[in-house]
This record gives C-alpha cells, structure tokens and sequence, in this order.
C-alpha cells in the first residue's frame, strides 16, 4: 500500500478561501479548527443543496489494483454524502465512475469513513470528490486520503 497520494491534505495552504488543489461549490467552509495538523471544514444545510469537495489534480494509478478513498468525518442528520472516483485511459476517456453512498457509516464522533474501488482496466490516471446531497443538519471533515493498493 502506497501513501496518501493527495497533496496538501492537511488543507493548510490557501487560495481564495479554499486550500490549493480543491475546489468547492463554496458552501463548505474552511474552518481555523486545527485536529491533529489537519485543519477542518464544515457543512450544514437545512434545506435540499449540493456541495461538492473536488481534488482537481489527477492521480496516477495504471499499476494499482484498488483505490481506497476517504475522509475523517462526523454529523447528524444526514441525507446523502457520495464518495466518487472516475478513472479515465491514456487518451483521457473516463472508463469508468465509481459512487458510494457513506452516510450510513458516519456518526457523530470523528472517525475515518473510507471506500475501496477496484481499478479497471485500462485505467491510467483517476479523479476524486466527494458530494453532499440534500439535508444535511452539520458536518465536519478533515484529512482527504486516498490510497492505491497493488
């Protein structure tokens, strides 16, 4: 098993509000909450929205056999929280998008939620994000990983 292949994890360098290499709807707040080196973001919404947390670099994965993806995580009241990951091919044709549902595995203490996806073949480079669906009463996340497995 590799390391955690996404850089600046702990989200401690900024640009326009959001650390660099995410991008956000701009509901997702980065918060100066500090857990173990990590800073934190939060999320609530009382009524139906999207959000999306975006790792916009692409991460290599044509030896891997499996990918784990995840999050140190806690909320209440939740509606939808989807781990993706696309992969895509060396003329850059996605291949394949992988989705789970994780929010029957959250709950109000931190703890790490992750997701395991098996690397298609073909498969060169992949994307990853998370997104947050519907009513979502409060959520605080830090510490995006994800890790390749031959």
């Amino acid at each position: 098993m590799k390391g955690n292949q996404i850089k600046n994890s702990n989200w401690h360098e900024r640009e326009n509000e959001q650390p660099r290499y995410f991008k956000t709807n701009e509901y997702l707040h980065f918060d100066e909450t500090v857990i173990e080196s990590h800073k934190v973001a939060s999320l609530s919404f009382h009524m139906e929205e999207y959000e999306r947390l975006v790792y916009t670099e692409t991460i290599a994965c044509d030896e891997a056999k499996k990918v784990t993806v995840g999050l140190v995580i806690r909320g209440n009241d939740l509606e939808e929280i989807n781990y993706k990951v696309a992969f895509y091919n060396e003329a850059d044709v996605c291949v394949d998008v992988y989705s789970h549902n994780v929010v029957a595995e959250v709950t109000p203490q931190f703890k790490r939620v992750c997701v395991t996806y098996p690397v298609p073949n073909g498969a060169c480079y992949l994307k990853v994000g998370w997104e947050f669906k519907g009513i979502n009463t409060g959520i605080t996340l830090f510490n995006p990983s994800v890790q390749l497995m031959d």
